[in-house]
């Protein structure tokens, strides 16, 4: 009889566990279609462009002039990354993706109302999905959509680094920090390549 108790415990404890993680782990996900920025009072919507070059600009143009009203924008890059060829507002904080959506989330929630309640990244087509999921995954706990929707299937390769940094941004939601510190000789690296 005490055997069959404990392991009743034992089972409602990792019921309840597995809860808690898979809720923290969709809670960016859930809060954007249950508690989305309004609309009506938010700003407009904001395209972002990763690290310059000309196809992510041309990928911001082509986000910017298929939405109905036009958004604001913004370019997170390196100081030594491609500056963009006419005056935009920037972020020269991101040395790599996590580093530019970590750097994108704090940016907008010290921005003033009203917020933007959609996001959209431009980046190249096989950096989209990688991209995109880790913007929802930072963004989505502040109420913010993250777009487009709709991306090209990306390349194995970039498919191990979307579950590396998801990974790492989930660990930044959590801590408030990412795993790039448990790297130190890659975090240094792109550190100096980046010129920060």
């Amino acid at each position: 009889m005490l055997f069959g108790q404990k392991r009743r415990q034992v089972l409602v404890a990792l019921l309840l566990g597995t809860s808690a993680v898979g809720m923290c782990l969709t809670w960016p996900w859930i809060v954007p279609l249950v508690s989305p920025v309004p609309t009506s009072i938010a700003g407009s919507d904001l395209v972002v462009a990763l690290d310059g070059g000309s196809g992510r600009f041309a990928a911001a143009d082509r986000i910017r002039h298929a939405l109905p009203q036009r958004p604001q924008h913004l370019l997170i890059r390196c100081p030594r990354g491609t500056p963009p060829p006419q005056p935009t507002p920037e972020l020269l904080q991101g040395f790599d993706t996590a580093t530019q959506i970590t750097a994108l989330a704090h940016w907008l929630r010290h921005q003033p109302s009203p917020r933007s309640a959609r996001v959209w990244i431009a980046t190249d087509p096989d950096h989209t999905a990688r991209a995109v999921i880790l913007a929802r995954i930072a963004l989505g706990s502040q109420g913010i959509r993250v777009g487009p929707a709709d991306w090209p299937t990306p390349s194995s390769a970039e498919r191990r680094r979307l579950l590396r940094d998801a990974l790492s941004l989930t660990l930044w939601q959590a801590t408030g920090s990412t795993v790039a510190r448990l790297v130190p000789g890659a975090l240094a690296r792109k550190r100096a390549d980046c010129g920060v």
